[in-house]
């Protein structure tokens, strides 16, 4: 998760009430690695929560610390755990592009938001390949992203304009593995060197971006 795009996810947390996020799934948030690349996430997002009384239980596919919840979310036997936890909403930060059957986990999704209950999803709309273990370089619009949950209520959905590649760098204080990642990534494809060269420069320095969605169980 960009600094820009958890300000704005913070921001727009805190305008609702704690009754209807609490508990909230957190998808995939559960990496110790994540944690101390981007420290920005639990200052901005977690900690709030956290203080505000919000219970926050967070995913991902194997146990590992850190890890509250563990299982394949498309496994019909943990979808039944999920569905015994009562959550009201779920976070699903920077994951689709990362599964290869989204259709399927955004079905999930919308099985185990609660009536009144939100979603919070985003998927990177301008940024390189960066396999976790795969990047199925899915890079919706918002309006693309948004339509992947036909059974909840839009109320807010917007393209986050973030930092660039190089300033991410900047603030990651695991700066040159970061830096072997990027360089991994720009040559993931075999695009011809002129073009990779190109797309390098442009992601390094110009806006990277975020596609981010709102939605509500009525």
């Amino acid at each position: 998760m960009l600094r820009a795009e958890a300000r704005w996810l913070a921001r727009e947390l805190e305008r609702l009430p704690v009754g209807d996020l609490s508990p909230l799934l957190s998808i995939g948030s559960g990496h110790g690695e994540l944690t101390a690349d981007q420290p920005w996430i639990h200052r901005a997002v977690y900690e709030p929560l956290a203080r505000r009384g919000v219970r926050v239980l967070h995913h991902e596919l194997e146990p590992a610390p850190r890890v509250d919840i563990a299982g394949d979310l498309r496994d019909p036997s943990f979808l039944a755990s999920l569905e015994q936890l009562e959550l009201r909403s779920v976070m699903c930060c920077n994951v689709l592009e990362h599964v290869p059957d989204r259709a399927q986990v955004a079905a999930t999704i919308e099985r185990v938001v609660a009536p009144g209950g939100y979603a919070f999803v985003s998927v990177p709309r301008r940024f390189p390949y960066h396999p976790g273990p795969i990047d199925t370089l899915f890079r919706p619009s918002p309006d693309e992203l948004r339509r992947l949950f036909p059974a909840l209520t839009e109320t807010k959905a917007e393209e986050i304009r973030c930092e660039s590649l190089a300033g991410y760098w900047l603030s990651s204080p695991n700066k040159w593995t970061a830096l072997v990642r990027g360089f991994r990534s720009f040559a993931h494809r075999g695009d011809d060197p002129a073009v990779a060269v190109r797309e390098s420069a442009r992601m390094m320095f110009g806006s990277t971006a975020v596609s981010a969605v709102i939605l509500r169980r009525p």
